[in-house]
């Protein structure tokens, strides 16, 4: 059976529902918060039939019932604009990717490789990735690739000025930029397609 999400019904909702039967409601809801099929949720709601083909069949005939319909495109349409990222999302996710540094995944230390002829250190940075335990989730969303390359691995991530441009261009930071119309241009060819 699938896993349930929850619901939060708005007052519109609330009134579809209650025009339901108990076994219409848990179903609609059982169907719309999981990934069950329309027998699973039939079943998971209490229905009585017992055969598959016969739960099948009430599933469906309860489905195509108005008022079940109803409260099943009302949850639906609610789902799809709750899939969808608001502004104020996409906002935050690309703030996170913003501050992100190679420091949040990595770390640097100095050490000595060698001595030259003089028995002089040698010190070379070497840098380390973190185990992803110590990783924060939103810093791993930063990270666009890891690959593995002769000389070592190699961490590719997302472009923080990029981040930074987006969140600039999205919020009216950048200054207005000047553009010149050519009107001449414009009326010429308005007239032309009058006259034409």
């Amino acid at each position: 059976m699938g896993e349930r999400k929850p619901i939060q019904l708005t007052p519109e909702q609330l009134e579809l529902a209650t025009q339901l039967t108990p076994l219409q409601r848990k179903y609609i809801i059982a169907l719309v918060s999981s990934n069950m099929s329309q027998r699973e949720a039939y079943v998971h709601a209490g229905g009585k039939a017992t055969t598959p083909e016969a739960q099948d069949a009430a599933a469906s005939r309860m489905l195509s019932q108005v008022k079940v319909k109803a409260f099943y495109e009302s949850l639906m349409n609610s789902a799809a604009t709750e899939a969808v990222m608001s502004k104020q999302e996409a906002l935050e996710i690309l703030t996170r990717s913003a501050r992100v540094t190679i420091n949040d995944v990595c770390d640097f230390t100095l050490q000595q490789i060698g001595e030259d002829e003089d028995g002089n250190p040698i010190m070379q940075t070497v840098w380390v990735m973190k185990h992803s335990d110590e990783i924060e989730p939103h810093v791993l969303e930063a990270i666009k690739s890891v690959t593995f390359t002769k000389t070592g691995p190699k961490i590719e991530m997302y472009d923080r000025n990029g981040s930074i441009k987006i969140l600039s261009d999205l919020q009216g930071w950048n200054a207005p930029k000047e553009s010149k119309i050519s009107g001449e241009v414009a009326v010429t060819e308005v007239v032309r397609k009058v006259v034409d």
